[in-house]
C-alpha cells in the first residue's frame, strides 16, 4: 500500500492505493493511519480522501468482498466522519456535517465472517 499527502491552505488530499496483495483488515489498518497521520502533520485541515484499488475484482468484474466491504462499511461507515471527502472505486462522497479531528487511538479489525 502506498500513500502522499498534498497540502494547500485549508486541505490536505490524502492519496491511497491498494494492492491485490492487501487484505481488508491491512487495508483497512492502513487507510486509518494514513487519516490519522494527515491530522497529525496538517492539523485540522479538510482532509480529502482519494482512493484506488488494484485487481481485487471477481469473474463479473466486481470489487471482491474484501474490496467491497472496505469501501461500503470501512470507508462509508467508519471513516466518512474523519473527512470531508472520500473519492474511490465505487462513490464519491462529501461529509454534510463538520470533520471529524479527534480520532481514536486505534482501530481494532476483527474477522467475524464465516470462510
Amino acid at each position: 500500500m502506498i500513500s502522499w499527502f498534498k497540502p494547500s491552505n485549508d486541505t490536505v488530499a490524502v492519496y491511497c492505493k491498494v494492492f491485490p496483495h492487501n487484505n481488508f483488515g491491512e487495508s483497512a489498518q492502513f487507510l486509518f493511519e494514513a487519516m490519522r497521520e494527515a491530522q497529525e502533520f496538517y492539523p485540522n485541515k479538510r482532509r480529502l480522501l482519494y482512493l484506488e484499488i488494484k485487481g481485487h475484482r471477481n469473474n463479473r468484474d466486481e470489487f471482491d468482498a474484501d474490496m467491497f466491504e472496505l469501501q461500503k462499511d470501512f470507508l462509508l461507515g467508519f471513516l466518512a466522519p474523519f473527512v470531508t471527502e472520500i473519492h474511490g472505486p465505487l462513490v464519491s462522497v462529501r461529509n454534510s456535517n463538520p470533520q471529524e479531528n479527534d480520532f481514536p487511538p486505534a482501530l481494532t479489525v476483527q474477522n467475524v465472517r464465516n470462510n
